[in-house]
């Protein structure tokens, strides 16, 4: 009879170990991308609801800028300056105008980050980096 000896299984399985550990944490990062991703999306959808309602109603908007962090560290570039500041205690203040501050922000959870440049008109993003 013809048969796999136990070194041969043992070898297939160590293999196959490798192959599915490797392609989990591949999956792990890929979902703590994707979760960086939608809480860049969903701050978007606040600031522009925030926008429209400052338009609508002719009254200015306050935003908290830490209720946009969505579990992810949350840091603030406001203009003219180069580096990136704690949201804690922050604002962005919408004008009846239809103007506010240009910034940036940025969510951060360990070495993943994404960047969003909001734009002062429409409080929309302007662009969207990705450290991925």
């Amino acid at each position: 009879m013809k048969a796999f000896t136990l070194l041969e299984m043992i070898v297939v399985l160590a293999i196959a170990s490798l192959v599915i550990g490797i392609g989990a944490g591949a999956v792990q990062k890929l979902t703590e991308e994707h979760e960086l991703l939608r809480a860049a999306h969903d701050a978007e959808r606040i600031l522009m609801q925030a926008m429209t309602r400052t338009l609508t109603t002719v009254q200015p908007q306050v935003i908290d800028l830490t209720t946009l962090s969505q579990g992810a560290k949350l840091t603030v570039r406001r203009a003219g300056k180069k580096t990136f500041d704690t949201a804690t205690n922050q604002h962005l203040r919408l004008r009846p105008g239809g103007l506010c501050e240009p910034l940036t922000l940025r969510w951060q959870n360990g070495a993943n980050w994404v960047s969003a440049t909001l734009d002062p008109l429409t409080a929309g993003f302007q662009e969207l980096e990705e450290s991925l």
